[in-house]
């Protein structure tokens, strides 16, 4: 049996539910643009139906398609107000994400069982956000390292090839652990002999358009992850 020595994980949607809470956050910014009614609505729908289309075309930039939402309601912001209503995105969505069942369980289990703890998340748009997030959702005890993308590394895969580097560790003895096939299929078409699992996190408005996979094994929860390795 191989021994996997070092774990990484993804952020959003795989260690914590930070979907769920879409609906009541784009609410909140179509009240604070000076939206009413119906709008409201209309704005909400949109909304979630824009997170779905640009997670799919991987641009998590949303100040970039922003623009092209408000226009749909004859709201034209400048670049200010878009980084100040992205702050508050964020800062929103740090309050009302929370960790999925079972999570900090099976983080402690790996702990105690020596292995070590990566975070590689992508980034979030504003600098330091990300690392905000992972804070307070009281996750980064349990972590030996945490990478940002765009920030600490290039991508995923430079991060991947740091911790291995660091802990002298062949890809073998890694776990990446991530909820997009498209994060997946980065690591795993540049990194031999990786294993990969994918979560099905599931959430009523986690984007739903979705790729192919080259995951080793797919769960449905973080707490899967300790049955399919045998831990």
């Amino acid at each position: 049996m191989v021994d996997r020595k070092i774990f990484i994980f993804d952020f959003d949607g795989t260690l914590v539910d930070s979907y769920s809470c879409l609906p009541e956050i784009y609410k909140s910014i179509a009240v604070k643009v000076g939206l009413k009614g119906e709008s409201v609505t209309e704005f909400v729908k949109r909304a979630l139906e824009y997170e779905n289309l640009w997670d799919y075309l991987e641009n998590y930039d949303r100040k970039s398609w922003w623009t092209m939402l408000f226009a749909e309601f004859n709201l034209k912001l400048d670049n200010k107000a878009l980084e100040d209503l992205l702050r508050f995105y964020w800062v929103m969505r740090a309050e009302k994400s929370f960790v999925v069942e079972n999570c900090a369980e099976t983080l402690e289990v790996l702990k105690n069982k020596g292995k070590r703890l990566v975070i590689v998340a992508g980034n979030d748009g504003l600098k330091s956000i990300k690392r905000m997030r992972i804070k307070k959702s009281g996750l980064s005890k349990y972590f030996d390292e945490i990478f940002i993308v765009g920030e600490d590394a290039k991508n995923r895969v430079e991060a991947i090839k740091i911790v291995a580097n660091k802990y002298n560790v062949n890809f073998g003895e890694i776990v990446f652990v991530d909820d997009k096939p498209s994060a997946i299929n980065e690591v795993k078409n540049a990194v031999k002999n990786i294993t990969a699992v994918r979560v099905k996190f599931k959430s009523a408005f986690k984007p739903a358009l979705s790729k192919g996979c080259l995951c080793d094994f797919e769960i449905e929860n973080v707490n899967d992850l300790l049955k399919v390795l045998e831990i």
